[in-house]
């Protein structure tokens, strides 16, 4: 550890970048981290937060996270706009042996706040809440998707816990920060990760083995969890028999005998009042959370600690989510917002339409958005609103408005006819409807039905 918290403002240490270009510290904006301290800095004229070590390059923890850091940095290498990646590694001035080092990365924009706000009590000042749970479902699906994105690159997290993402509650923007553990699968590296994050096998070896894409799907789907239920998936009934929670015990409840909350086979860790006082509420919100969710993370919690191959990829992930939000409503009276469940006609309410695309089924009803990744499956895409639902009080019916530049062709089965659909333009729906949504690639239909007529 340094000598003190922001020891680089009391001792006007000088930095220096690429080409000998001096740092200036202007503040100290954090010093919670394990690890080291963030400054605020001025570098060639512009502002960046700069991440300074606790420990020298010549030591052994500290020799690995440089060499670690100076493989990956550079916008080059980020693996998407998702991520505050290095940018810069910098050093001390001082070419004396054991000299101290860092790396500078972008400001955090306005707005976002660090994921572990949002898992705090309702009662915390502190406390950040999703504007919507629309926003807190692009989020996760961010989230999967950051990971889909460095796991593309050949590249693992290593250390992947809710301190690793910051996001936006108006939008559910997700933004990846804190990636100096990056390295390529399989790399060796000292950092093991976060108890209660890592996967099991890794604390089984003795923290010998090291982490993989594999043990990164272990961690996403507990930090996945605790986004929709905020409580830990595997802390319940089962730890109120070690009062004194030490490393050990909490190896032996989070990785040689872990169980999750709402295992079939095993109700000895049900949530309770002390350890999981949010998520029973949440798990029989069947007004929000779709059964499929669920069973996802049942599958991935359960099936997924000891069976390696059971974890989802990213992929799966983002596609439960989005089937998710896919019948996700408003009601305007009063102003809330409710999953749709097919299965259930009490859930459907009247007025509600519905589209079928291909294996996807979406709600509709006034101020719903028909997502682009919905359409065509494209992952990159997966928060972009191609199209929307209004509800036009002249022929008092839903209408579907065109909000991309393709041209969309509607067929309605009352006048047989096709009608091209341009950017901002409505079409009147019912069911027998059918929108063809790209002409280079036709196959791509949704059909309109009455889900209360099904």
């Amino acid at each position: 550890m340094s000598d003190s918290r922001g020891e680089l403002l009391e001792k006007n240490v000088k930095i220096i970048g690429e080409n000998n270009t001096p740092v200036t510290i202007k503040s100290l904006i954090s010093d919670k981290g394990g690890q080291g301290d963030v400054y605020l800095v001025n570098y060639r004229g512009n502002d960046y937060a700069m991440k300074w070590y606790c420990k020298h390059p010549d030591d052994v923890i500290g020799g690995a996270q440089y060499s670690t850091i100076s493989k990956i940095y550079g916008e080059k290498n980020k693996p998407s706009n998702r991520f505050i990646w290095p940018l810069f590694m910098v050093t001390e001035e001082n070419p004396a042996k054991g000299k101290r080092f860092g790396y500078l990365m972008n400001l955090l924009p306005q707005g976002y706040k660090e994921m572990e706000d949002y898992l705090r009590k309702d009662a915390d000042p502190k406390a950040a809440r999703f504007k919507s749970y629309n926003a807190m479902l692009v989020a996760g699906m961010g989230i999967a998707k950051a990971m889909q994105d460095l796991h593309m690159k050949g590249w693992s997290y290593k250390d992947l816990n809710p301190k690793n993402f910051a996001i936006n509650p108006e939008s559910g923007d997700v933004l990846v920060v804190d990636n100096d553990n990056v390295s390529v699968d399989g790399d060796l590296c000292s950092v093991k990760g976060m108890r209660g994050y890592m996967a099991p096998e890794i604390p089984r070896s003795n923290y010998k083995l090291n982490p993989s894409m594999e043990t990164d799907r272990y961690s996403l789907a507990v930090v996945l969890y605790r986004l929709f239920f905020v409580d830990h998936p595997m802390e319940g009934k089962a730890w109120e028999k070690y009062p004194l929670c030490t490393e050990k015990v909490e190896d032996y409840l989070y990785a040689i005998k872990p169980i999750f909350h709402f295992n079939p086979k095993d109700d000895s860790n049900r949530p309770t009042s002390a350890y999981a006082p949010n998520v029973s509420g949440r798990w029989k919100a069947d007004s929000l959370f779709s059964k499929e969710l669920r069973d996802t993370f049942i599958t991935a919690l359960t099936d997924g600690v000891e069976k390696p191959e059971k974890r989802l990829p990213e992929l799966e992930w983002i596609s439960v989510l989005s089937k998710t939000r896919d019948r996700l409503i408003r009601r305007s009276n009063p102003e809330r917002e409710r999953f749709v469940n097919f299965e259930n006609r009490a859930s459907i309410p009247n007025g509600c339409l519905a589209m079928k695309i291909g294996s996807k089924c979406i709600a509709l009803y006034p101020q719903k958005a028909i997502y682009e990744f919905t359409i065509t499956g494209d992952t990159k895409q997966y928060a972009k609103v191609d199209g929307g639902i209004v509800y036009d009080k002249r022929i008092d019916r839903l209408a579907l408005r065109n909000l991309t530049d393709q041209i969309w062709r509607c067929y309605s089965p009352k006048t047989k006819q096709l009608t091209d659909l341009s950017k901002g333009q409505e079409f009147p729906l019912e069911p027998g409807v059918a929108i063809e949504f790209h002409r280079e690639n036709p196959k791509i239909i949704g059909e309109i039905f009455d889900p209360l007529k099904k």
